[in-house]
């Protein structure tokens, strides 16, 4: 008998420990890219994300938000990254895990800040410093510090921190603009923005939510279109899905670009989220294959926030 409840009581602990370990499975994921002209780039299941860093400040970038497509859960960044810099793969191609097919140059990309002066848009460069405040299995936070942003002829320090959780195809960000010179004397608007591509593809208003939601195709960037054509002749690879929400917010379209802002004093928080998905995504029961199925999902997260 003291056998037989000996056995039960290692079964048991033996299936508590997989549970543990189950639960603890490392589901988002994190870091900078020295190989990689110091990118910050990070990811969870749905989808990954960087911002551009110092070192490619030659080629005029900006502090929007790069997308990579995946359709798997497990993470690929490392293996975009080791294969692109070790082996000349290029991560724009669909090798079969994902890919990016994403055109940020100078603009608010999927997601970055939108700073609004007398109905013009704002764009920063590249990040200066970065910071990893909180890294565990199902949740990063990293911020990312910006030395000088000009706006309407005044230079601000940018601070944003980004908060990325498992389970969840959104991004939070709390954005901290700080003067460094005398404000420009107008209304300055602060949230974030989804670059239109030359309007090819199809984005809506949610008012009440203070969101945008834009759905094109996966290959926005025509460098990508070519590497897909050359190594698997196939630039059919489904549509991007992306949404940016500030609560509170007002939209507009300024300089091709839909952007979700509100008032904003210096110094103070603005926080927003931001995301997207491909529609070639799937795991499980829960897919995104149309704009309409998309709307939907970021209805639900919404209740989340």
């Amino acid at each position: 008998m003291k056998k037989i409840i000996y056995i039960f009581a290692v079964v048991c602990c033996l299936t508590a420990c997989q549970k543990e370990a189950e639960e603890q499975q490392q589901k988002v994921y994190g870091r900078y890219v020295p190989e990689r002209k110091d990118d910050f780039a990070w990811e969870n299941e749905y989808a990954a994300y960087r911002f551009y860093g110092p070192a490619l400040a030659p080629e005029n970038p900006s502090n929007g938000v790069d997308i990579f497509m995946k359709n798997t859960p497990a993470f690929v960044l490392d293996t975009f990254f080791y294969n692109y810099v070790n082996h000349k793969i290029p991560y724009h191609v669909q090798h079969g895990i994902g890919f990016d097919g994403y055109k940020v140059a100078h603009t608010t990309g999927c997601g970055g800040p939108a700073i609004v002066v007398d109905g013009q848009l704002y764009v920063g460069d590249q990040y200066d410093t970065w910071e990893i405040l909180e890294q565990t299995p199902t949740k990063l936070v990293f911020r990312l510090h910006y030395d000088t942003l000009m706006v309407a002829g005044c230079p601000y320090a940018e601070d944003i921190t980004i908060t990325c959780c498992a389970g969840t195809m959104l991004n939070r960000a709390d954005l901290v603009l700080t003067p460094l010179g005398e404000q420009p004397d107008a209304d300055l608007y602060v949230g974030a923005g989804l670059y239109l591509h030359d309007s090819i593809g199809t984005y809506q208003f949610m008012l009440r939510e203070g969101a945008i939601v834009y759905t094109e195709t996966a290959l926005s960037d025509p460098g990508a279109v070519r590497l897909n054509k050359k190594w698997y002749d196939n630039t059919e690879l489904g549509e991007t899905h992306e949404v940016i929400i500030v609560p509170g917010s007002r939209l507009e379209i300024i300089a091709n670009t839909a952007v979700a802002t509100s008032y904003y004093f210096p110094g103070q928080t603005q926080t927003y989220w931001f995301g997207g998905c491909w529609s070639g995504w799937t795991d499980g029961e829960r897919s995104f294959p149309t704009q309409e199925a998309w709307i939907e999902a970021i209805k639900e997260e919404i209740k989340t926030l």
